[in-house]
């Protein structure tokens, strides 16, 4: 497994050559300081897979009350009416898709409001896989970086799971399974283009897990401020189906 690269501060000016991107510059994609990528690593990602993108896999999902000011912390230029307290996290696993299997951990601060609709924005995004990263970027101004994962499974669900990059840290682990439910959303994402401009994305997903209770770990220059530790409502991931469309 790729060992994290150097960060360096979100949004740093220069093109890097030999990504494609429709921005002048895959890194200034606005982010959170843990999500930042290093021009050495944005050198080396291997051209983008194109969306649409169909992943399935396993996880683990959590929902808990955002702190006060929490809201700061979604990308720099995003415009909301309202932000709602909840946030949203998960350790996801994804065993087919498109650039192959790779993990990921995945945060929103809060679900916000724009245009009188509800939108997720996603300020940090890690994942093992540089595939995963060009292609986050390329396609969805997803600010993707790169991290270690260690992941342990109990009869098909996650139980412990850790994430390590530059300078943080997360970790999640299961304390009570309850029953079996289907899992179905819908969702439109909202995500801010290193020249400032939206990515509206559609997102499809359908699986079945079990009610869960998570006992939640952060440290970073800001995660601890938004990504809560503590015990918090959410889902054993079964099986699940993402599809992610392509951004208007």
């Amino acid at each position: 497994m790729s060992a994290p690269s150097a960060a360096a501060p979100a949004g740093a000016p220069g093109a890097i050559a030999g990504v494609p991107s429709e921005a002048s510059d895959i890194r200034a994609i606005p982010s959170v300081p843990e999500s930042a990528i290093s021009e050495t690593l944005a050198a080396r990602l291997p051209r983008a897979m194109p969306a649409p993108w169909a992943t399935s896999g396993c996880g683990l999902v959590w929902l808990y009350r955002a702190p006060a000011g929490a809201a700061s912390h979604h990308q720099r230029g995003l415009v909301f009416e309202r932000s709602v307290p909840l946030g949203i996290a998960a350790f996801l696993r994804y065993e087919q898709g498109p650039v192959g299997s790779y993990d990921e951990l995945i945060a929103m601060p809060t679900v916000l409001i724009r245009k009188r609709r509800l939108s997720l924005a996603v300020p940090f995004i890690a994942v093992d896989s540089e595939a995963s990263i060009a292609g986050g970027r390329s396609n969805w101004a997803l600010p993707k970086t790169l991290a270690e994962f260690d992941w342990e499974q109990r009869d098909g669900l996650p139980q412990r799971i850790s994430a390590r990059g530059e300078g943080w840290s997360a970790a999640a682990r299961t304390v009570w399974l309850g029953p079996r439910l289907p899992l179905w959303a819908r969702a439109r994402q909202t995500q801010v283009r290193a020249d400032g401009s939206l990515a509206v994305v559609p997102v499809r997903s359908r699986g079945v897990g079990r009610i869960a209770r998570v006992e939640v770990q952060s440290s970073g220059p800001t995660l601890p401020a938004w990504l809560t530790s503590g015990v918090h409502f959410g889902v054993a991931i079964e099986r699940v189906t993402h599809r992610i469309l392509a951004a208007s």
